[in-house]
């Protein structure tokens, strides 16, 4: 009996303290790829099961965002990246969950190959398993902005974090303008009516 509990009160305490499996070794397997979301976003599928995968390491521009030179389309650029650069049935590599409750992961190792193309800028807050890594990812994201690849050839994007933020601004003040003008109107008008009615 005492052997039964040093083996399950150690497996026991693996649930209790919410361990993430994937953290000790990540997970692989085959699956199909459904659709792009962007540059960073696949739906991915494996028999009955559909995710949503968010590629790790990697920072793609929104769907909308332009590009530092005011030219439009850095978003649907990336995201035709990715299209080109993956097949309908790829390897899945788990790393971990995002704050969203996507998997954070790899598909093909596709990652480093969209930041060697230019395609994505490098995730600032990105973990790496090894300084080597880190330092093969870095260097690709330099060179690729060097050579003036991708997102690089027109004058690259502002970090898409930033981006959004900046954007959540605008869309704030051109929607408190709008309730501004549209109070105006519903102060002024309902008067003016009124009074083309008495004469």
């Amino acid at each position: 009996m005492r052997g039964l509990y040093q083996i399950l009160i150690p497996l026991l305490s693996l649930f209790l303290v919410r361990v993430d499996l994937t953290d000790l070794t990540p997970l692989e397997f085959e699956v199909q790829v459904v659709k792009v979301y962007d540059g960073d976003t696949v739906l991915v599928k494996k028999g009955g099961w559909a995710q949503k995968v968010r590629l790790s390491r990697i920072d793609a521009p929104e769907k909308e965002q332009p590009y530092l030179s005011g030219r439009k389309g850095a978003g649907q650029f990336s995201k035709a990246c990715l299209t080109k650069n993956l097949g309908k049935t790829a390897l899945l590599k788990i790393e971990g969950h995002d704050l969203y409750h996507r998997i954070l992961g790899d598909v093909d190792g596709v990652s480093f190959s969209l930041l060697e193309q230019g395609c994505v800028t490098l995730y600032p807050y990105a973990g790496f398993d090894s300084v080597a890594e880190k330092f093969d990812y870095l260097k690709s994201y330099m060179k690729a902005r060097q050579m003036r690849q991708g997102l690089w050839a027109f004058a690259g994007i502002l970090q898409p974090k930033a981006w959004r933020k900046k954007s959540k601004i605008r869309k704030r003040s051109v929607h408190r303008r709008w309730h501004q003008r549209v109070g105006y109107q519903r102060l002024y008008r309902p008067e003016q009516k009124s009074l083309s009615k008495e004469d």
